[in-house]
């Protein structure tokens, strides 16, 4: 077992290994934001889905005019998760490094997105303010410092894109990073590609504050056990697999992913495959779990009853498993 795992992680099969230092360092450093701003990302998308649900929970109980109230309110919650996947999709850019000129392209767009929403947010904010709508810049609602938090933290990615736009433009006729290359191995239907991935990352944001948040607000102690167990790994399994494929798998020099590949998604599609086994045996001696249980762990209340959101849970990784595996044995075929 020793052995193998020193051979997933041998250092010559990775994109840092060869590099001067300056290239390495300024890697590591890419990498580290990125997780940052996916953990950012997973708990903004959290928020947003737990005020959506209370909004729509209101129209669903024929109080669209509370509806209409929570929506206005909780504009800067729903806002602040585009700022975190504004800042996600620079490092994003950074991360893959594909050509010099994509590389400007992509940055410069989304550092430009990210500080349109930071001052929309801040005007909102103040507009509301003056309209009388916030009593006060510190209601205490969501959190103890709702909405000036969200006023400060729009500030800081303000702050943060003028600065990435600033790297950039000193460095347009040169070489603003000169960090690993990632390139992605799609030709063929990119568009469908982005499209999933982008679907992927949500869930895997969704799985991981699933069960970061399952381990505070659940109750173990109502005969629900088997099915709260089943849906905290559902849920973990959702993240770990985005990131196994995201910042392992992509992490790999390009010559050692073709041949790494079918055995990844192999090993991906058969943890997935017993992980929504594992949930729908614990569905079946619990088929009242979903309401019960799901709604402390379902941010979309609504869904709780008809198990809506973990169905997708479930099924996105195993999707992009299955899908990957036969990607892997096409060109493992191809390749004898």
């Amino acid at each position: 077992m020793g052995e193998v795992v020193m051979k997933m992680f041998k250092k010559d099969n990775f994109v840092f290994s060869g590099i001067e230092d300056k290239r390495k360092k300024q890697g590591l450093i890419v990498f580290i934001c990125l997780v940052i701003f996916y953990v950012l990302s997973a708990f903004t998308f959290m928020n947003f889905l737990y005020c959506l649900s209370d909004c729509i929970g209101s129209i669903v109980c024929a109080s669209v005019d509370v509806a209409l109230r929570d929506a206005l309110r909780s504009i800067p919650i729903f806002l602040s998760l585009f700022l975190s996947l504004g800042g996600l999709m620079v490092c994003q850019s950074f991360y893959r490094n594909e050509n010099k000129e994509k590389l400007i392209r992509s940055v410069r767009k989304h550092a430009v997105i990210t500080v349109v929403i930071g001052v929309l947010l801040i005007l909102y904010t103040v507009v509301m303010r003056i309209m009388g709508r916030y009593i006060s810049l510190v209601e205490g609602a969501p959190s103890p410092f709702y909405p000036l938090d969200a006023m400060l933290y729009a500030l800081a990615f303000i702050v943060l894109g003028i600065c990435v736009l600033v790297y950039v433009g000193k460095n347009y006729d040169g070489h603003p990073y000169v960090g690993p290359v990632r390139p992605l191995t799609v030709k063929r239907g990119r568009f469908i590609h982005n499209l999933f991935f982008t679907l992927w990352m949500l869930i895997s944001l969704y799985g991981f504050c699933g069960f970061f948040y399952s381990i505070f607000i659940v109750d173990f102690a109502h005969g629900y056990l088997p099915y709260t167990l089943s849906v905290m790994l559902v849920s973990l399994a959702a993240f770990c697999s985005f990131a196994v494929w995201e910042l392992y798998y992509n992490n790999l020099k390009p010559e050692v992913r073709r041949k790494k590949l079918w055995k990844i998604a192999l090993a991906s599609t058969c943890v997935s495959i017993v992980v929504a086994v594992l949930y729908f045996v614990a569905l079946k001696f619990n088929l009242d779990g979903p309401s019960n249980v799901g709604f402390g762990i379902l941010p979309i209340a609504f869904s709780a009853s008809v198990n809506i959101a973990t169905l997708i849970v479930v099924a996105t990784p195993l999707i992009a498993s299955v899908a990957a595996l036969v990607k892997g044995l096409v060109i493992r075929g191809g390749s004898k």
